[in-house]
């Protein structure tokens, strides 16, 4: 059985100190949680650099990363709430499958997803991850970000998932300045060999974008004129979600 890292053992004592008892100073830390001055005075320097634990004069309390964390997934669970009766109502006009998707630790997301009600259908579970660089909402997702975030995020040589995968990386950016201007993205059978998808973004107040819906269709079975009323109508419903989330102040 591996051993637990003493420090950690010590910071996970010093989170729960401060959670129940909201504020204390380091000599409270350290007396009521038996860890030595030289080393509470350590650990507090190090979490208040790096932000989970704050100082105020004399005393400590929890930092706004606690608050950064829980705010992602309550703004997560916004947007999946606001955006789902859009989706139901895409899903039942198009008899498509229409889902939202976030840029969620430097992958590509699934929050929220209405599969159409057609037996022949492309089901996509929430939660699902995809990749950063094939398909339409991860082009999305990703093309408001600098060329030096982008250069950390994705290697030279992209993975290929078929054909018709963008693997150079530098391809890809050219690609995402499009997307950006345009502010709409295509899937073009680059991440499965029979699907193919379109993608339209979600803006917060800032005019970032912060999700985007998109609906995966067979590719075999896709006809332009659906294609672009379906378009059509994902820019109207993102427009609408994204107002409605900036009256929240998202």
């Amino acid at each position: 059985m591996k051993k637990l890292v003493p420090a950690m053992e010590k910071i996970d004592k010093i989170f729960n100190y401060l959670y129940l008892k909201e504020r204390a100073s380091q000599a409270e830390i350290s007396r009521d949680l038996s860890i030595p001055k030289a080393t509470t005075n350590r650990l507090l320097y190090t979490l208040v650099s790096i932000g989970y634990v704050s100082q105020s004069g004399k005393e400590y309390t929890l930092g706004n990363k606690f608050d950064y964390f829980s705010n992602k997934n309550e703004n997560y669970n916004l947007i999946k709430n606001v955006s789902y009766p859009y989706l139901e109502e895409l899903s039942l006009k198009f008899k498509e499958t229409f889902k939202v998707s976030v840029f969620d630790k430097n992958k590509i997301r699934v929050i929220a997803s209405v599969e159409s009600n057609d037996y022949y259908k492309i089901t996509v579970p929430e939660n699902a991850i995809f990749p950063l660089h094939a398909g339409a909402a991860s082009k999305i997702l990703i093309c408001q970000l600098t060329e030096k975030k982008l250069s950390s995020l994705l290697p030279e040589v992209l993975p290929k998932y078929t054909e018709n995968t963008i693997t150079n990386r530098d391809v890809l950016k050219k690609e995402l300045f499009k997307v950006n201007i345009k502010k709409i993205a295509f899937d073009n059978m680059e991440h499965s060999n029979t699907i193919s998808a379109v993608a339209t973004p979600i803006y917060d107040q800032n005019n970032k974008i912060i999700a985007a819906v998109s609906c995966p269709f067979f590719s075999s079975s896709s006809n332009e004129p659906h294609i672009n009323e379906i378009i059509k109508a994902m820019k109207e419903v993102c427009n609408k979600i994204s107002e409605v989330l900036q009256k929240m102040s998202y």
